[in-house]
């Protein structure tokens, strides 16, 4: 093998498998300040070049590759452009390792939007704060990013800045509350997450969960209005949904290889189901299942 043919194949191999990590995984890598390392690219091609042993020249040329990679994908990086920190009075952004924000009863609604690969998130609705959020291992875990007008509140939460860490004691895990006054919505993202979302405090309008192989637990009890709607779209998690035994709810299912256990639910159709008070209570719970290789499991309490 030729010495440029190996810096090419590392490069465009290095630069591939970072876009999976970053784009599909979720994995945040922190290399961010790399681009300024551009000259040792340079250094290991002219060791290469100077190189009079083979393998010596291919060492130095493909490590060339890999620098050149990182350093095109530092440069390309939203996260050290000087625009992409932008802040006005009604919008904030940080990045931290703990957040809260205080109680303010001109707050109404909340909208809460989670992304995040791989980890655990666990949601409570007993908060003194409008909202708190711990990380529970790694430093800079999770990025907030808050929008605040009148009586709404946008909450979108990411892991932004996690370091791409093998260590085995590092446990990625956020810990949420919030308070129990306002109405809610969820937006969930996930990749391998596993969830333990008890809301049976909060006042529930939607929820809408996007997962791959994560395994979820999701409690609800109260509503914003008379109906509640849940959407589940899933690959190849466990997802397990508890809903209150005095309202109604109704399962709406698209589903191939996935497996499904609804108590309490008869079967209305073909992939609709219903309990036998639906008809009968004000208060609803409409959700709509959609899975791969998926397992579903929907019970009352």
């Amino acid at each position: 093998m030729k010495s440029k043919q190996l810096f090419w194949g590392v490069l465009f191999l290095t630069l591939g498998v970072i876009y999976l990590l970053v784009e599909v995984m979720h994995v945040h890598l922190s290399i961010a300040g790399f681009y300024n390392y551009w000259p040792l690219s340079l250094i290991l091609i002219g060791l290469s070049v100077l190189s009079s042993n083979n393998y010596a020249k291919l060492t130095f040329s493909g490590l060339s590759g890999l620098v050149f990679a990182l350093v095109l994908f530092s440069f390309f990086s939203k996260s050290w452009l000087p625009w992409d920190d932008w802040d006005d009075k009604a919008h904030t952004f940080s990045t931290v390792e703990q957040f809260s924000e205080p109680f303010d009863n001109k707050v109404k609604t909340v909208n809460a939007t989670f992304k995040m690969g791989a980890g655990r998130i666990e949601i409570r609705g007993d908060d003194s704060n409008l909202v708190t959020v711990k990380s529970g291992g790694m430093k800079e875990l999770f990025s907030v990013d808050v929008d605040k007008q009148e009586d709404n509140y946008d909450f979108d939460i990411s892991m932004e800045n996690v370091h791409l860490n093998l260590n085995k004691n590092d446990h990625r895990r956020l810990e949420v509350g919030f308070n129990n006054k306002p109405n809610y919505t969820f937006d969930f993202e996930l990749g391998a997450a596993d969830v333990d979302m008890d809301l049976s405090s909060l006042k529930v309008e939607k929820i809408n969960l996007e997962t791959g192989a994560a395994s979820c637990t999701m409690k609800v009890k109260e509503f914003a209005s008379d109906t509640m709607n849940i959407r589940v779209e899933a690959g190849a998690a466990s997802v397990r949904i508890i809903l209150p035994k005095d309202a109604g709810a109704q399962i709406k299912r698209e589903t191939s290889l996935a497996s499904t256990n609804f108590e309490g639910f008869k079967e209305i159709s073909e992939d609709l189901f219903q309990t036998e008070n639906f008809s009968s209570v004000k208060k609803k719970i409409f959700i709509e299942i959609e899975g791969g290789v998926a397992s579903f499991h929907v019970s009352r309490n």
